[in-house]
């Protein structure tokens, strides 16, 4: 997916999130998010919006204190002035401008594919707490799974939050490609590789899901074949943050 394409995706979801956020029970618990609220799961999306923003400007890291306001009203406007200003900052450089990022690449593309995806499972989760979620569409949800294999899952490891896997899963999303979670998850699979213990199949909005555990094996979506305790093994695993 193109950097042009993230920014699209970054600008729908946020304007979705805040459709919920203007209308919906600022106290109702988040599924996904299991010790938040709505309100506190803007204050995060929020929070995060401006600190990368900052990295963004500055190329460097930074600091991710930014309090939300109380009230319905004031929290609404400081999550659009966040998203809108973290927007037109990505909008306005170059995708391979070298940038600090928690993951490879370090150019500032990085940010446009993170935040989208970081907006995007967040708007899920803030419609989850309300009721039934709109989908995440098919092309965003592929790059997501890869996302996860290829940049926050070796995070994890990296960061010591997550020993190397002794079990390989297999991430097969129909027409757009499979995903290997193993070991560190820096070695991509060659022809020479062993079979992954346990693969999973499905749309790749329940993949996603799955590997950001707002689902579970248990989804009539997604089809298992191989090790079942190789799966929960690696699913119960801290692959993502």
């Amino acid at each position: 997916m193109r950097p042009d394409e993230h920014l699209g995706w970054l600008a729908a979801e946020r304007a979705a999130f805040a459709r919920v956020l203007r209308d919906g029970d600022l106290a109702a618990p988040v599924p996904g998010c299991p010790s938040w609220h709505l309100a506190e799961l803007t204050a995060h999306l929020g929070a995060v919006h401006r600190w990368a923003r900052q990295v963004v400007e500055t190329g460097a890291t930074a600091s991710n204190d930014h309090p939300a306001p109380a009230g319905r009203t004031a929290l609404a406007d400081w999550f659009d002035e966040g998203g809108a200003a973290l927007e037109r900052t990505l909008r306005g450089i170059e995708p391979d401008t070298p940038c600090w990022t928690i993951a490879p690449p370090a150019v500032a593309a990085f940010w446009m594919r993170r935040q989208a995806h970081e907006t995007s499972l967040h708007r899920w989760d803030a419609q989850s707490s309300q009721g039934t979620p709109d989908p995440i569409d098919p092309a965003l949800a592929a790059d997501g799974v890869a996302e996860v294999a290829e940049a926050m899952f070796p995070r994890q490891v990296r960061l010591g939050r997550q020993p190397p896997l002794t079990r390989s899963l297999r991430v097969e999303v129909p027409d757009a490609g499979a995903y290997t979670v193993a070991g560190d998850g820096t070695a991509a699979p060659g022809p020479d590789s062993q079979p992954a213990d346990v693969t999973v199949t499905g749309p790749a909005e329940a993949l996603l899901l799955l590997l950001w555990k707002r689902t579970t094996l248990d989804d009539p979506r997604i089809s298992v074949t191989g090790s079942p305790a190789a799966a929960h093994a690696v699913l119960g695993a801290r692959i993502t943050p």
